[in-house]
């Protein structure tokens, strides 16, 4: 098998004296030693955002001997990132994940360059970012961003490790245009065509810990790529269960001349989310005119534009989450009926496993538009 290494070729950077005491336990490593170390330190890698998957990769990346470290993240932190992006802190709410995680990273390993570009990723500026480097870490968490960094890294011939992780359930892979041994497979030829944006940690949640399981993979994957070590999961898919701990491995078959996605060897992982489909009950801009004045039943409007349903209570998903109930709820017996609603029924839905948590028998989620 030919060795993987990203192109360009990686040159080797000498390495001080405090420096290979730092890294002493790498140097040790059977397969891995100076060499490969010295590979690291001279390597440039950009990772696709600064949060749940970040923050694992980008630590570990960093302690492990990256030179360079390019960031890419427009957002700022908030309260409810800090479950699971543990590169940031209490009191980095409301900085910019650039900055905090820049903080962070070179009080971690100050001889670490890093690069902070505080923008969102997009097809008109991803070439222009990724071009700087040799290797790309996708933790984004949009099918608009994975597909602008694949189609960027494709056209670059960059290696990209990719990692996803929702509920319970993480997938992590190597995607590579310039691959040898047949394993030029593209992020596109496995999962088909883009998609309509679909079900995110902010709709169905995310078990913290399962964040770092997949982020630190990826961070190993990473690793190997740049110093042709190991086994890199090129042409395979790895498939993570947070409720048992396993991981499956599912061969992925060279993809055809016209690609509208690869072959999966058995057993079938779990695909990306599916678009959520409109309800037939409520497909109008708004439900029925009467729907307010239904007996007993209390209409939840969990969207993004309060008012936009006429007649309902407005609650934001995330004040329901943290037990902020409005008081038309409060007041509304738990035996009696509830309509949660939203633009595509993905934050209803949440809010309605919200809702019998919190003791409401007959719940039902709805989307208002198709």
């Amino acid at each position: 098998m030919e060795q993987l290494q990203p192109q360009p070729a990686l040159v080797r950077d000498r390495l001080a004296p405090a420096e290979r005491r730092r890294v002493a336990r790498h140097l040790l490593l059977d397969g891995f030693g100076l060499a490969a170390q010295e590979r690291l330190a001279a390597s440039r890698v950009v990772v696709v955002g600064a949060g749940g998957l970040g923050s694992p990769v980008l630590q570990y990346l960093a302690a492990a001997g990256v030179g360079t470290l390019g960031i890419i993240d427009d957002d700022v932190v908030e309260a409810s990132n800090l479950q699971r992006q543990v590169l940031h802190s209490v009191a980095d709410v409301g900085r910019a994940k650039t900055v905090s995680a820049t903080d962070a990273l070179r009080g971690l390993a100050p001889e670490v360059e890093v690069i902070a570009h505080g923008e969102r990723l997009t097809r008109d500026n991803a070439a222009a970012i990724l071009g700087g480097y040799h290797l790309v870490v996708d933790g984004s968490d949009t099918f608009e961003t994975r597909y602008a960094v694949s189609d960027a890294a494709a056209n670059l011939g960059l290696p990209v490790v990719w990692g996803t992780v929702l509920g319970w359930d993480g997938q992590v892979s190597v995607f590579w245009s310039a691959a040898p041994d047949g394993r030029a497979i593209t992020y596109p030829d496995v999962f088909g065509p883009q998609p309509p944006e679909g079900e995110s940690c902010a709709t169905v949640g995310v078990l913290s810990p399962a964040c770092g399981v997949v982020g630190s993979t990826m961070a190993v994957e990473a690793v190997k790529v740049l110093t042709g070590t190991g086994d890199p999961a090129l042409g395979r898919l790895l498939a993570y269960d947070a409720r048992t701990s396993a991981w499956d491995t599912i061969a992925l078959a060279a993809p055809p001349s016209s690609p509208s996605g690869v072959a999966l060897a058995e057993p079938t992982p779990p695909t990306e989310p599916e678009p959520e489909l409109a309800a037939p009950e409520l497909t109008s801009a708004g439900p029925p005119s009467d729907s307010p004045e239904l007996p007993g039943v209390l209409l939840l409007d969990v969207g993004l534009l309060p008012g936009a349903v006429l007649g309902a209570v407005f609650a934001r998903l995330e004040d329901l989450a943290a037990g902020n109930l409005p008081p038309e709820l409060l007041d509304h017996p738990l035996d009696e009926p509830v309509v949660v609603v939203c633009e595509r029924g993905l934050r209803s839905r949440g809010a309605e496993q919200l809702l019998r948590a919190e003791g409401w028998r007959d719940v039902t989620s709805r989307a208002i538009i198709g």
